[in-house]
């Protein structure tokens, strides 16, 4: 309650009430208020939904404008060991089990390189497709502009197929997943086909310039060593010529590729051998006839004495024998015809003991010839082997031009070999790489994304936009500088005689 005390005569008070005071923007209103961020929003939704419209509309405009790109991809799968054709390649990979990841990254450079991308370019004559080959502007204005700005490229980067090559490097991805073997190809293009077709085109070209560059490795290398042979057949001949006059010179005659007077000596030494045994032979049989010859008619001799005259003389005998035998058992001694068949006996040793001297006589002269074989072969040996001593000196010369000369031609056959190994390597393709994935042409975009994630987030991006510009429209007010209120908004006052008024703001008490 107010209490109003005064000492001055009492007069009529009217009381002016001043209007309710407001917080003032900028002091306890500078607190963010959720509910009234809220109804700001509320109040706004329709700008919030027309922007979200706005955006839409952009999306689809956009999309509608920006050229489609699509990507297709192709997989190689590169194998570090080389297929095994022949026993002696000119170019083998045969790594170590470190050095296949290496490998395999600088097969992945090869792909991405310039010459395998030529390759590409030429067979797809992508130096005439402007999405590749883009001609310069033909605006005065941007023409200025780059030659102020030192934009203008030179006369020979100007080539369409430079300029299609640059191109394409930047359509071209090349990536290796890690702990496999297998490269990965991806090739953008505007057309799906396009791109099909280009990735398709770098694995063909990747593995023609792989079979081209092992061709011409092998092409190389046996143009070298046939160059080579030449040199080294000269050299195999004049070794020949040496050898040869080294021979002639020294006598040393050569049969078989041994020396003649090494293998006379060797054979007489055999030869020597089997006349040693030969007369040995014949030296026993004649000791044998020798013994034989004294004993009786009916004596069986040695199978080695036996003849078909001897034979058939004996078989007479011995059927004379039996007949005197049976007459004189029924004839009696003393009959004539035991006589008649004594005096056939008589004859028939007579012819065998004939036959005995002739059979001593001649393996007499066999025993003197062998005897006397065997003494030719001792004396032609002795003389073999002088021959060798004197030519011991020569030979130790000779020795050395054979190894000379085997040497050198041991060399032209292993480079004459070599060099028809790596001429038929030409014509084989050894190269353990294939495509295990060829490209088709994709049924989706890469770029730009697919309406249905544009639409909702161009939609949703405009909202959101929207709704910020409410905010800060809505807290740029709020947080704006404060407007100056009068006096008699601001506190109660009295109204006394005069029409002057008085605050009554203050407590009773002051």
């Amino acid at each position: 309650m107010f209490r109003f005390e005064s000492h001055a005569p009492a007069e009529p008070v009217r009381v002016t009430l001043g209007e309710r005071s407001e917080p003032a923007p900028g002091a306890a209103g500078r607190n963010l208020d959720a509910v009234a961020l809220l109804g700001a929003l509320w109040r706004s939704a329709g700008l919030i939904v027309l922007g979200g419209l706005a955006c839409l509309a952009l999306a689809v405009v956009g999309l509608g404008m920006v050229r489609p790109t699509y990507t297709a991809g192709i997989q190689i799968l590169l194998d570090p060991s080389d297929l095994r054709v022949l026993e002696n390649e000119v170019t083998t990979r045969t790594p170590q089990a470190d050095s296949g990841a290496s490998l395999a990254e600088s097969q992945a450079r090869v792909i991405q390189s310039s010459t395998v991308l030529r390759r590409v370019v030429e067979q797809l004559g992508l130096d005439r497709d402007p999405d590749f080959a883009k001609p310069d502007s033909t605006n005065p204005f941007v023409v200025a502009l780059k030659g102020l700005l030192g934009l203008t490229p030179p006369a020979t980067a100007r080539d369409p197929v430079n300029v299609a090559i640059d191109s394409l490097s930047s359509a071209v991805s090349v990536r290796r997943p890690e702990r496999t073997f297998v490269i990965e190809v991806a090739a953008k293009a505007a057309d799906p086909q396009r791109a099909a077709d280009i990735a398709n085109a770098i694995g063909t070209a990747y593995l023609a310039g792989e079979s081209a560059a092992r061709t011409e490795a092998a092409k190389r290398v046996s143009d070298a060593l046939t160059a080579r042979l030449a040199a080294l057949r000269q050299g195999v001949e004049a070794a020949d010529n040496r050898v040869v006059k080294y021979r002639r010179d020294n006598r040393l005659t050569a049969a078989s590729g041994r020396l003649l007077t090494d293998q006379q000596l060797g054979d007489l030494n055999q030869q020597l051998v089997t006349a040693s045994i030969r007369a040995a032979e014949a030296r026993e049989r004649l000791a044998q006839a020798e013994r034989m010859r004294a004993r009786d008619t009916g004596t069986a001799l040695p199978e080695m004495l036996q003849s078909p005259e001897m034979q058939a003389l004996r078989q007479q005998y011995a059927a004379l024998a039996r007949s005197k035998a049976e007459a004189a058992t029924r004839l009696g001694e003393r009959h004539p015809a035991i006589a008649e068949l004594n005096a056939q006996l008589r004859e028939a040793e007579q012819r065998i003991e004939g036959e005995k001297r002739r059979i001593v006589e001649a393996t007499r002269k066999d025993t003197e010839r062998a005897t006397a074989s065997e003494a030719a072969i001792r004396r032609q040996l002795a003389r073999a082997k002088s021959e060798m001593v004197t030519n011991e000196s020569a030979v130790v010369g000779l020795s050395e031009l054979e190894r000379e000369r085997d040497a050198q031609r041991t060399l032209y056959e292993n480079v004459l070999r070599r060099s028809r190994e790596a001429g038929e390597q030409e014509r084989l393709n050894a190269l353990n790489v294939r495509i295990i994935s060829e490209a088709v042409p994709p049924r989706q975009r890469t770029w730009p994304p697919s309406p249905r994630i544009v639409l909702p987030a161009a939609i949703l991006l405009g909202m959101v936009a929207s709704a910020g510009l409410v905010l800060l429209r809505h807290l740029a007010r709020d947080w704006g500088p404060a407007r100056p209120q009068g006096n008699a908004r601001s506190r109660p006052a009295v109204a006394g005689r005069g029409g002057g008024a008085r605050d009554l703001s203050r407590s009773p008490e002051a």
